[in-house]
């Protein structure tokens, strides 16, 4: 034992001797964080840079110009960074540097780290002198700042990359930067473990089949349902945060097909024993739209269970991108000659032009939940109204979606409004509760008929 710890002793002074003697031009950028002081590191901070899109270069000079730019933006880093910092080019166009940042007492993180280099910079690399590339360099960067800088270098560039990646504006043909924070890590490593949640909970069957009742608005009757989706067990999971995350990650299609899958069964072996149903309408996501497989997915499933039409209705969201181009169009008119009904959902809420319900693609507009609010008045009255009068124009049924009030319910009912959705009558509920409600209504109405 006395043996190892003098052979570690002799090591470490060893290594002690190297980093003192040694110039850290001529270290690595390794050697040269084990070589920095306590007080030398709380006045640095570490970047990891990356060209953007550099990918570009190389197909339309060739790999061998490419590298020849990476070695001419290299030199432009040393030159930038010459008695203040040290560079190296790690990987590909990724580039790690430590430059001088000490902290400015009552300047935000984000100003600190532009007043200090990263302007200077990145004008730097953008106005270069080089051939083909002059003011078409686009750069990314993540930066830990030094008070930041505590962790093992390996940690420290895991962490630099993440915040670079994670950066809102990394696609956008500009220069993008974020500034580690604990909290942002601490949130990015959350989402990734509530997504690997959700898709045990999928593999799991956790997911848990809810309805919300539509309500005839004069009849008072259920006449259909909208499926929504609850995790069994999860309360300490908000359903905006679980939808979030499935859609962030594409998740949100398995889930949907399978619930549709799910409902399908439900509607067919009602129908062969002779027991009530009504129709139910799907939410699609503007991330389902995206999948190539989406429209022959749900279509094959309808034939494989032989659902009538009738009893099986899409909602469409109106952020979803409507624009030439975006299929979402072409998939309602596809669905529509299929036979099954297509709705705007959330509609008011979004940027949806009015052209699409021009196109005669659409049976029903939800109004959102906005309109129904705010304390009811006269002018908001009048715009409802209106808003009703032209969606039946065009022959588009509307539904009300959200309203709780009585006051909504009794105005609603002197318009052309024809359904309800919302806590005044029904909140969401499981499929088999939701069953049990239509066939309490429909022995009650047999009642009443006697």
């Amino acid at each position: 034992m006395i043996l190892e710890e003098f052979v570690l002793f002799i090591r470490k002074e060893r290594e002690y001797i190297y980093m003192n003697t040694m110039s850290r031009k001529d270290m690595t950028l390794r050697e040269v964080f084990s070589s920095f002081t306590e007080k030398e590191k709380s006045n640095m901070a570490f970047v990891e840079m990356n060209i953007k899109n550099f990918q570009y270069y190389n197909a339309r000079f060739g790999v061998e110009h490419g590298n020849g730019i990476l070695d001419q933006i290299y030199s432009i880093l040393k030159k930038f960074l010459e008695g203040k910092g040290y560079v190296e080019r790690s990987f590909g166009d990724t580039f790690y540097f430590f430059i001088e940042c000490p902290e400015r007492e009552g300047m935000s993180a984000d100003a600190l780290v532009c007043n200090e280099f990263l302007v200077d910079l990145t004008d730097a690399l953008f106005y270069n002198k080089l051939e083909g590339i002059h003011e078409t360099i686009f750069t990314s960067f993540g930066i830990i700042l030094g008070k930041d800088i505590k962790d093992s270098y390996d940690e420290m560039l895991i962490k630099a990359g993440l915040m670079r990646k994670i950066c809102p504006e990394l696609k956008k043909r500009s220069y993008s930067f974020e500034v580690f924070t604990e909290e942002k890590y601490k949130k990015y490593l959350y989402r990734q473990q509530l997504m690997e949640q959700l898709t045990k909970a999928r593999i799991n069957d956790e997911f848990i089949v809810y309805a919300q009742p539509k309500v005839d608005l004069h009849t008072e009757k259920i006449i259909g349902g909208e499926i929504l989706l609850r995790w069994f067990g999860r309360e300490d999971v908000s359903l905006a945060e679980c939808f979030s995350v499935l859609n962030e990650y594409g998740e949100i299609y398995t889930v949907d097909l399978t619930n549709f899958k799910k409902v399908c069964r439900y509607l067919k072996e009602g129908l062969e024993n002779g027991e009530i149903r009504v129709p139910m309408s799907f939410n699609i996501p503007n991330i389902t739209i995206k999948d190539v497989d989406f429209k022959e997915d749900y279509l094959t499933i309808l034939e494989e269970f032989a659902i009538p039409k009738e009893y099986v209705e899409f909602e469409f969201l109106e952020d979803l991108q409507f624009h030439v181009g975006s299929h979402v169009e072409e998939t309602m008119k596809d669905f529509k000659e299929a036979g099954i009904r297509c709705s705007i959902d959330d509609f008011g809420a979004g940027n949806m032009s009015f052209s699409v319900l021009f196109k005669r693609n659409v049976d029903t507009v939800k109004l959102d939940r906005i309109f129904f609010k705010e304390p009811i008045t006269e002018q908001r009255k009048d715009a409802i109204r209106g808003l009703i009068d032209v969606v039946d124009t065009l022959g588009i049924s509307v539904l009300a979606e959200g309203v709780e009030d009585q006051e909504y319910i009794d105005f609603l009912k002197t318009t052309k409004c024809k359904w309800v959705q919302g806590y005044y009558y029904y909140k969401p509920m499981p499929l088999q509760q939701f069953q049990e409600l239509i066939e309490f209504q429909e022995r009650e109405e047999k009642i009443s008929q006697k």
